[in-house]
């Protein structure tokens, strides 16, 4: 299951979810989004590639997505 992530793009990962992007951070050659599914109520870490290839999913708690959004670098 996890190598069927990791060949998705980001783009397809937006319409197939229907979640909505609520936070997104670049370090140099990787990006960190933050998705909001509204209907479940979860939030999602993503961690992509500058190919914009999936490298990481995980579900985080509010509490989490919130202490991540408002770390300052």
């Amino acid at each position: 299951m996890m190598q069927k992530w990791r060949r998705i793009k980001l783009e397809l990962y937006n319409l197939k979810t229907q979640a909505r992007k609520i936070f997104r951070r670049g370090y140099e050659d990787l990006t960190m989004l933050i998705y909001y599914h509204d209907l479940k109520k979860q939030f999602q870490l993503l961690i992509v590639n500058t190919n914009n290839l999936l490298l990481l999913k995980k579900e985080i708690t509010r509490a989490e997505a919130f202490r991540i959004m408002n770390t300052r670098s």
